[in-house]
């Protein structure tokens, strides 16, 4: 039992160290992000200048656009700092039962792990079985604010930037397709000349470099990425495989139950060798 109970020690120990690594990046990551935007604007600079460029040629003057990653995902890295220190306190209470034996964070990890792992027992039932509901719910959340704040290529607005930098750095157009911003209540559409627009100028797959507005009025598979989802662009690269990404999230909760388990052999073990010393 003694050998037993040193292994999962020290399994303890190397998994609670994980933690605390992919911790420490998740948190740097959401700080880098929520408040170093000049760390990562050599990234998405070439972008913007490319905008500012097109819509210069196109005859809108010009037109500096002022894009700030972290408008854009500040409650991502937001989310990203959270779960960084949750997994920091975690690894500290789990080093701290492991390591040196302490009751209440070995009762306090336990806790805390199991909450963990019924979260995520749940996220994967739902996310292999119904990714539906997960993926309709985002894309709900996304058409929108569409409707209500995009500009088109010259805005300026959050809305407008993140989904012109979005339709040319992940080649695609719109959350579903170009029809999500069909009838957007503060994109101009009529221009002098043929060109009514059918797609914002940033799904075309070059951008104009005048007047001639074709691709996005009479758009086709050769000049524009309008049949392109983003949402599916993004989704796949972020999650990839939906087998692979559950099989991962699958193996992690064994890992947190064995976790669970050995903890808790610890915490009678102490509670057995506390009683063992009154008597």
């Amino acid at each position: 039992m003694g050998c037993l109970l040193t292994v999962g020690r020290i399994f303890c120990v190397i998994v609670n160290l994980l933690f605390l690594i992919i911790g420490l990046i998740l948190f740097a990551l959401g700080m880098i992000v929520k408040f170093g935007d000049s760390l990562l604007k050599s990234y998405y600079q070439p972008i913007l200048d490319n905008l500012e460029k097109s819509l210069n040629d196109a005859g809108y003057g010009n037109i500096t656009l002022d894009f700030s990653l972290s408008d854009i995902v500040g409650n991502l890295a937001l989310a990203f700092i959270l779960t960084g220190l949750f997994l920091l306190i975690l690894t500290i209470f789990g080093l701290g039962g492991a390591c040196c034996k302490v009751k209440c964070m070995l009762i306090i990890y336990v806790v805390m792990l199991s909450v963990v792992l019924a979260g995520q027992i749940v996220f994967i039932i739902i996310f292999y079985a119904k990714q539906e509901l997960v993926t309709e719910k985002i894309k709900d959340n996304l058409k929108p604010a569409i409707q209500t704040d995009f500009q088109g290529l010259n805005g300026t607005n959050v809305v407008s930037l993140s989904w012109n930098f979005v339709n040319q750095q992940a080649k695609c157009c719109g959350v579903d397709s170009y029809r999500d911003f069909t009838g957007a209540s503060q994109w101009i559409i009529n221009y002098p000349g043929p060109h009514v627009l059918q797609t914002p100028l940033s799904c075309c797959k070059d951008l104009p470099t005048g007047t001639d507005f074709s691709c996005a009025s009479a758009p086709t598979d050769a000049t524009n990425y309008w049949k392109t989802s983003c949402f599916d662009e993004l989704w796949d690269k972020v999650i990839g495989n939906v087998a692979i990404t559950a099989t991962v999230l699958a193996v992690g909760a064994v890992i947190q139950l064995i976790m669970i388990i050995v903890e808790f052999v610890l915490f009678m073990d102490v509670r057995k060798n506390k009683v063992d010393m009154k008597g």
